[in-house]
């Protein structure tokens, strides 16, 4: 059931990745701004992971990668909206 559960997390993060690199090649960006909307998505899975063994120490860093890819998208997205701002205001 554990590698089961794994695999099926991996295949679900990989489908998000590939799915936001073809969004952003539709716009000729480049690779950087995909990459780094991927990593939180790599990030959780990879945390969720490891909070499904038995192991405590893995299960508690488990909590932390989910918790922190969080905190990663909340931290880009409110940074995106100050740089706007900022943009919109030296005009």
């Amino acid at each position: 059931m554990f590698l089961t559960q794994v695999l099926a997390i991996i295949t679900i993060s990989a489908f998000y990745a590939v799915c936001l690199i073809l969004f952003f090649r539709k716009f000729k960006k480049e690779i950087a701004i995909p990459i780094v909307l991927t990593m939180p998505i790599i990030v959780f899975a990879l945390g969720y992971s490891l909070r499904l063994g038995g192991n405590k120490p893995a299960i508690d860093l488990g909590y932390f990668l989910t918790d922190s890819s969080y905190i990663f998208i909340y931290s880009l997205f409110t940074s995106a909206l100050v740089i706007g701002q900022i943009k919109f205001w030296e005009k």
